[in-house]
C-alpha cells in the first residue's frame, strides 16, 4: 500500500476532536502504520498508543506550498499568523525530526493557521518523505 511510505512521520492528532478514547487531541506522535482511512497507528514519545482515521491525524504540508500561501497572501495576514507561518517553514527547512516536531506544535498553538500549514494523512496521498529525513 502506498500509505506505508508515511510510516515514521511525525503527525498532529487533531486538536478539534468532538470525541478522542484515548485523550491525545493536540498531541503530537510517530504514525507507525497507515493502514486505511479509518485506521492509523500513532505513537507518542510519552508513551502509549492509538488509532484515528485518516481525516484525524494531520501533517505538515510541503514547504513550498507553504512558501508559495506566504508570498502571496502574507500582506493580508495577521502579522502573528504571518510570523508562525514562517516559522513553521523555517523548520521544515532543517529536516531534523525536532525542527518538525517544533513545527507542529508551532501550528497547534495556532488554530487559525492549521488549515493553512496542515493536511490530513490519506492513503491516496504520496508524499517524498526522503526530502524532509535526507542527511
Amino acid at each position: 500500500m502506498e500509505n506505508q511510505t508515511l510510516a515514521g512521520t511525525l503527525v498532529l492528532v487533531q486538536p478539534d476532536l468532538d470525541t478522542d478514547r484515548e485523550a491525545k487531541r493536540g498531541q503530537i506522535g510517530v504514525l507507525t502504520y497507515a493502514r486505511s482511512e479509518t485506521e492509523n497507528y500513532v505513537k507518542f514519545p510519552e508513551g502509549g498508543e492509538a488509532f484515528y482515521p485518516a481525516g484525524q491525524v494531520m501533517m505538515l504540508k510541503d514547504k513550498q506550498e507553504i512558501f508559495n500561501d506566504l508570498t502571496s497572501n502574507g500582506s493580508s495576514m495577521p502579522l502573528d499568523d504571518f510570523k508562525a507561518m514562517y516559522k513553521i517553514m523555517l523548520l521544515q527547512d532543517r529536516g531534523t525530526s525536532q525542527a518538525l516536531y517544533s513545527a507542529l506544535a508551532i501550528a497547534n498553538d495556532h488554530p487559525g493557521l492549521q488549515e493553512k500549514v496542515l493536511d490530513s494523512i490519506s492513503p491516496a496521498q504520496k508524499q517524498e518523505l526522503a526530502k524532509s529525513y535526507s542527511r
